[in-house]
């Protein structure tokens, strides 16, 4: 009995000193990742078309210096070493900590705008939803380009009380609505912009619970049906990733969700929520279209279909968490 208690507590004490060992790594250097798969390149330049630089392989540990426009690359260095091993996609990686905390280490590459930075930003924001990037701070501002969701974007500067954000998104200068980015604690230490027009006022509409309850229910039985498609799909590319053999019985393709302009009177909260909705649609489409080929499929396509699924579930999750927030703030009157 003498001797198990024994090895009991040396088991408990070897384990709470590996704990206590990984809890100061990470304190130490939040900007830690784990490689996630089999193998994968660090490149030159954050671009699946850049030069591979080194090899990474499963459960090699980086640290991560910076992260590159729209933050889906990060730049890394191998523990303790100074010299940077390049940039790798950061879903081949595994982190846990805020992107937007990261520097910005690239101001060049996937450039698609006519008004690129000339310096790094000192503030970046991510973005839960997809939002319009307009001309000015204001919702009848002229739309430059629509930016996908759950990216972090660099921030120039915001409004006298930042609710507007003006932003660059890959060369594209503009402004979007703050409540569509991750909460920033630092958000009026950020620069406000010069010569703004006086805040708007908005009249206030009141709209029935009822109606607005209603409203909320047909957007959520619509985000559960296809986020339970999603993972069908996820799961069905998983196993066929893995080398299963499954029939091709593909399902219908899925349509936008279906609103008017009496809707968004209604539930004003829509124009928000449905640019997210489209971009997960795509996701799941691209997860369905290989289905329509049938016979054999390359493990990339699998694995794009795969990533697609995964995609579109994250954003219909979101979605779902975000709706139960807005039901929230219906019920008590917010």
């Amino acid at each position: 009995m003498k001797t198990l208690s024994i090895k009991l507590l040396l088991t408990l004490s070897l384990l709470l000193a590996v704990g206590f060992a990984r809890a100061q790594e990470q304190e130490a250097d939040p900007f830690t990742a784990r490689v996630k798969v089999d193998s994968a390149f660090a490149r030159i330049a954050p671009s699946e078309d850049a030069e591979a630089a080194a090899s990474l392989f499963r459960d090699d540990r980086v640290e991560v210096v910076s992260r590159s426009l729209d933050g889906s690359w990060f730049e890394v260095r191998r523990p303790g070493r100074l010299t940077n091993l390049g940039w790798v996609f950061n879903k081949m990686l595994d982190w846990d900590f805020l992107p937007e905390n990261l520097p910005l280490g690239d101001l060049v590459t996937g450039l698609t705008g006519p008004t690129p930075l000339t310096a790094a930003p000192a503030f970046a924001g991510y973005l839960l939803e997809g939002p319009s990037l307009r001309e000015r701070p204001s919702f009848k501002g002229a739309v430059i380009t629509a930016i996908p969701p759950l990216i972090t974007i660099p921030i120039i500067e915001r409004n006298q009380n930042g609710t507007w954000l003006h932003v660059n998104y890959l060369g594209y200068d503009g402004w979007i609505a703050g409540f569509l980015v991750r909460r920033l604690p630092n958000l009026m230490d950020i620069p406000e912009a010069a010569n703004l027009p006086a805040l708007e006022t908005i009249p206030v509409v009141i709209i029935p619970v009822a109606i607005q309850q209603a409203q909320v229910d047909r957007l959520r039985a619509f985000t559960l049906l296809h986020r339970d498609l999603a993972q069908v799909l996820q799961n069905f590319w998983w196993d066929v990733f893995r080398g299963a053999v499954k029939p091709c019985e593909p399902p219908a393709a899925v349509t936008e969700y279906d609103y008017a302009d009496q809707d968004v009177r209604e539930l004003p909260e829509l124009q928000r929520y449905t640019p997210r909705l489209a971009t997960a649609i795509d996701f799941l489409n691209a997860a369905i279209d290989p289905l329509t080929i049938c016979g054999v499929l390359s493990p990339d396509l699998v694995g794009d279909a795969r990533d697609a699924a995964i995609n579109a579930h994250i954003i219909f999750d979101a979605t779902l968490e975000q709706l139960v927030n807005l039901e929230d703030n219906i019920i008590r009157g917010d």
